[in-house]
């Protein structure tokens, strides 16, 4: 009851939402800093690619796996996850590789969320297990391909899927703050949790791949993606200047304000703003038919602290002219500047706003290039084909 009150008073939405950044900061900074100060303690050194690999099929060496590498096409993928927004394409992001067998938990009726998960969390995972041990009886199972963590999945569930011979590999894109995590149902509910029964752990942050390491498994940089035959660019002309699709809580609001006042005016979609959350459909033709598209890289409440998002993938793919805010790990998957545009705080973003509108050759050229280099260079199957191919288990 007090927090509905609270949230009336817009100041104490803003301290709520500054103490809220404030304390994610620190602790991804510390959190950070302990592996890497771990690291340097055990002389754990990152292995560049080749010995990477190496280490990867030694591990998938030692377990009676199928006949690899298979032709593309050919394999049998087994997925865990939790349908919760952008999992909806997971499936078809395996349809180039083979047979896909899903378990998706919260549609056999198990909640995370909700009091009593930790009570029914074995349950879950004896039901995925399962469903893994039918499908494999079925055709072998070659890969797992997961999005889960320790608060969901145990690691003896996919210990017992590798003694069948199947290679593991699981995509975290919250490490940054949420690894390591709290110890829930006696377990880690992040990725740290299970990362050593993962064959290979996939993170979009650079930066967090020494966490892996730390808990004693492998991982590698591997970002999201998008989907061509969903994020395609629509026909038709441009319905906005500038767009944002996303919801509306922590600093967000206060940075679309503050764009308005220096007289850039953003059309928002998604929770809580005036026009609400749009269909997947719609959420696409925004994309499209924006002459810009704004993006926040900032995690969770902090605008500080930033990560590589699913739209840095999607609005280029889609045809959009992408503009984010600007941190590092951009630089590693595209041509700041010339595929995609970065801002450093409001003014920045409202001069390059305005440039950009008042540009439209230069905004096609920048919209164009990030189109070819997010098409297929970013593609989910782009993305799988090469995990795949590391690991030896296709041609």
């Amino acid at each position: 009851m007090l927090l509905k009150t609270l949230k009336k008073f817009p100041f104490a939405v803003r301290l709520n939402s500054a103490l809220k950044s404030r304390l994610q900061e620190r602790r991804a900074a510390r959190t950070l800093a302990q592996c890497q100060a771990e690291a340097k303690r055990r002389g754990i050194v990152l292995p560049d690619e080749p010995a990477l690999i190496a280490a990867l099929r030694a591990r998938l060496a030692q377990r009676p796996h199928p006949a690899w590498p298979k032709r593309k096409g050919g394999l049998h993928v087994f997925m865990a996850y939790y349908l919760e927004n952008w999992e909806f394409v997971y499936p078809r992001t395996m349809a180039p590789f083979g047979k896909v067998t899903v378990f998706d938990w919260r549609e056999r009726g198990y909640d995370a969320r909700k009091p009593d998960w930790i009570q029914k969390r074995s349950a879950m995972n004896a039901e995925m297990l399962a469903a893994f041990k039918a499908a494999h009886a079925r055709q072998p199972v070659d890969a797992v391909v997961a999005y889960i963590s320790g608060h969901n999945t145990a690691p003896e569930t996919l210990q017992e899927m590798a003694r069948c011979g199947a290679a593991i590999f699981n995509a975290c894109y919250d490490d940054k703050l949420h690894m390591p995590g709290q110890i829930v149902g006696g377990r880690d509910s992040s990725p740290a949790g299970i990362a050593h029964a993962v064959d290979l752990n996939l993170t979009n942050s650079a930066e967090s791949v020494v966490k892996y390491f730390v808990h004693g498994a492998l991982a590698i940089f591997c970002p999201q993606g998008a989907q061509p035959d969903i994020h395609t660019p629509q026909p038709g002309g441009f319905e906005y200047d500038v767009s944002f699709v996303g919801a509306k809580y922590g600093w967000r609001p206060r940075f679309i304000a503050a764009l308005e006042k220096r007289g850039v005016k953003i059309d928002c979609f998604g929770k809580g703003w005036p026009a609400g959350s749009i269909s997947d459909d719609d959420v696409i033709r925004v994309f499209s038919h924006s002459r810009i598209n704004l993006g926040m890289a900032g995690v969770a409440h902090s605008n500080r602290l930033r990560c590589i998002k699913g739209r840095d993938f999607e609005i280029p793919m889609s045809g959009g002219l992408y503009m984010t805010q600007d941190h590092p790990e951009l630089a590693l998957i595209y041509d700041v500047g010339q595929e995609i545009v970065t801002y450093q705080n409001e003014d920045d973003c409202a001069e390059k706003i305005k440039a950009l509108l008042a540009d439209p050759q230069r905004a096609e050229a920048i919209r164009s290039a990030g189109y070819r280099r997010a098409n297929p260079g970013h593609s989910w199957e782009t993305r799988w084909d090469r995990i795949f191919k590391l690991a030896g288990i296709i041609e």
